[in-house]
């Protein structure tokens, strides 16, 4: 097997040494250089990287692979559309190059450019039908274009090639909650701690779907397994924060957040909806806004946050803090309603809150209490009598 194959099977020691003893009987073996290249590239030291190649003297397809990490770590400074100008060049001279393919789609999708992005994942998998990742980035495009039937096809598709990954799993359950199949989701996950007994992150979202189905005693236990095992992990740290809360348990859930450094956006987020529960609602907008600097902050996070301003008659807050909710969560009804609540509490803001509720309402699935709001909300607009939307 080819170094380069060690690689590609995230076999990355076993490339490392054998890399250095090839160097030690020839110290121009191209493809050992290349390989270290590539191991720093992975491991951020992108200038070591860079001289590493300068010591590359081959051609063909050595000048290829070159050419491949090089634009690699453009990529990997964040020069996505210098990186994308280049794989295109790779691209007209060697068609179907998956790897410049995948480089060129990636380089498309980290500029938000996710529609001229897709027929590149799309001829991707066409070409390696049995790369399990390749399918795992075809349905992250998809979900980017709000496509979400055909992101699970590619999501499940990914799974049945590489039942291992943690990451599709994350991905398939949270796309499943977002349509509101946690049922599918829990299921998902207890299929994979059957493949991967105890992961972490496996575990982590077995707790949120257990709180989501109102489990609590469940999602408690399943969080102290992860907090025991790994008493470092901020998700573990969050879940056990979220079963205090879920148990009415608020001002030791204040008190537990508080101890923990440092804090991960779900701490904060539990931290401030205790605080809230507590009464406590300036500090809780504080601790929101903490929540809302990272990141992996969720919309549901700024969703609940968006609603406390509300509360606080912060409304120009509000709005700016559940338009970026919506923007992460599009498919979601909450943060739809619950800004055209903010809009339809100013005279101004009603014919517009008022088209949004109604592209609401026209949705297929929509729960009955979302679907009971949003006509009382309807019918409150022309009294100029609006209340709080709860989530």
């Amino acid at each position: 097997m080819s170094l380069l194959q060690l690689l590609e099977n995230g076999e990355l020691q076993q490339a490392r040494m054998t890399a250095q003893l090839r160097l030690q009987v020839s110290a121009e073996d191209h493809e050992a250089l290349l390989t270290l290249a590539r191991l720093a590239a992975a491991e951020g030291r992108l200038e070591e990287a860079d001289e590493i190649l300068d010591g590359i003297r081959g051609l063909g397809p050595v000048a290829v692979q070159v050419r491949l990490t090089r634009l690699a770590l453009t990529a990997a400074r964040e020069q996505h559309e210098q990186a994308g100008r280049g794989y295109q060049s790779l691209l007209n001279e060697v068609p179907d190059l998956p790897e410049a393919i995948y480089g060129m789609a990636s380089s498309l999708a980290n500029q938000g450019l996710y529609e001229q992005a897709l027929p590149h994942f799309q001829r991707l998998v066409e070409l390696v039908p049995g790369q399990g990742r390749f399918h795992y980035h075809l349905g992250r495009n998809f979900l980017e274009l709000d496509r979400p039937g055909e992101a699970l096809e590619s999501l499940a598709e990914a799974l049945d090639l590489d039942p291992t990954e943690v990451d599709v799993y994350l991905v398939l359950s949270r796309t499943l909650s977002a349509i509101g199949q946690v049922d599918q989701a829990r299921s998902l996950i207890e299929y994979g701690l059957q493949v991967l007994p105890d992961q972490p992150h496996l575990l982590n979202e077995l707790a949120n779907l257990q709180m989501l189905q109102g489990q609590i005693q469940d999602a408690a236990q399943s969080a102290r397994r992860v907090a025991e095992a790994r008493p470092d992990n901020l998700a573990a740290q969050a879940n056990s924060a979220l079963a205090l809360l879920a148990q009415g348990r608020f001002a030791e859930a204040v008190e537990f957040c508080q101890l923990q450094e440092p804090k991960s956006s779900p701490l904060w987020a539990v931290q401030a909806a205790a605080l809230e529960e507590l009464e406590q609602l300036e500090e809780a907008s504080q601790s929101y806004r903490q929540a809302a600097r990272f990141a992996d902050c969720d919309w549901n996070t700024l969703n609940n946050w968006g609603l406390l301003l509300l509360r606080l008659g912060r409304d120009a807050k509000a709005e700016k803090v559940l338009m970026r909710a919506r923007r992460l969560a599009p498919l979601r009804p909450e943060p739809r309603l619950n800004l055209a609540l903010t809009w339809a509490r100013h005279s101004e803001g009603g014919p517009q809150a008022l088209e949004l509720l109604q592209e609401l309402l026209e949705l297929r699935g929509l729960p009955e209490a979302l679907r009971d709001q949003a006509l009382r909300l309807q019918r409150h607009l022309s009294q100029g009598s609006v209340e709080a939307v709860g989530t």
